[in-house]
């Protein structure tokens, strides 16, 4: 499930992150959702989630960030009753899509940047007083652009190493692409996560993600970390 929340903003909202979100009561904390690209184990749970805004009468603003695309899909949602109405009747609904949006949200300044994947992707780079992270959705090296700073870097690793040329053929990464991209942007920290399914692989690519950059850490479903 391809979903992380930082403080108030959800970053893609995979099957199941409605549910996740009520179980810790933090359903109600997101104000807003980027989403990194339009396949569907990045937005399967958008739907549920914005139903469950309407289920749990909202009535605070809801910016959704995306690539050109969403909008139709959304669209296609209401016509066919999924969502049962349109959430911009209940609340102030906002969505942005744009090839390479910028917004603010609470006190973060948000910048989305062109990414590799197999469709049209966005590594986001979230900036406040405080803190930076860079989110990188799916996408296959280089994984952000030169000379972007982050202190904590959110990075996919679907492959491990012995896999590159398929990873990168499918437009993945590896432990070693990641800990690359952590090193080039002065990272304090590096979380994996939207690791394929083989047995041990858990182990693997934390191992081979620490061999080039030690503070990296497999982001466990569920969860918590400072930044």
């Amino acid at each position: 499930m391809p979903s992380v929340l930082v403080e108030t903003v959800l970053l893609d909202c995979g099957a199941g992150t409605t549910g996740r979100l009520h179980d810790r009561a933090e359903f109600d904390r997101v104000d807003a959702i980027l989403v990194s690209h339009l396949h569907t184990d990045h937005i399967a749970g958008l739907f549920d989630f914005l139903l469950h805004t309407l289920i749990t009468g909202r009535t605070r603003p809801l910016t959704i960030v995306a690539p050109p695309g969403l909008s139709p899909i959304l669209r296609a949602m209401n016509a066919a009753g999924a969502m049962v109405q349109d959430p911009a009747e209940r609340f102030e609904f906002r969505i942005l899509e744009d090839p390479a949006p910028e917004v603010s949200i609470g006190p973060w300044r948000i910048r989305g940047h062109p990414l590799h994947h197999t469709i049209y992707d966005l590594g986001y780079h979230l900036v406040s007083d405080d803190a930076s992270l860079f989110y990188t959705g799916d996408t296959r090296p280089p994984s952000a652009p030169d000379g972007l700073r982050a202190d904590v870097l959110v990075h996919e690793s679907t492959y491990a190493d012995r896999d590159a040329a398929r990873a990168h053929e499918y437009g993945h990464s590896t432990p070693t692409d990641a800990a690359h991209a952590a090193v080039a942007m002065g990272a304090r920290r590096l979380f994996l996560t939207h690791l394929g399914d083989r047995p041990g692989i858990e182990e693997e690519i934390e191992r081979e993600s620490r061999s080039g950059f030690p503070d990296s850490i497999v982001a466990e479903d569920g969860g918590r970390y400072d930044i």
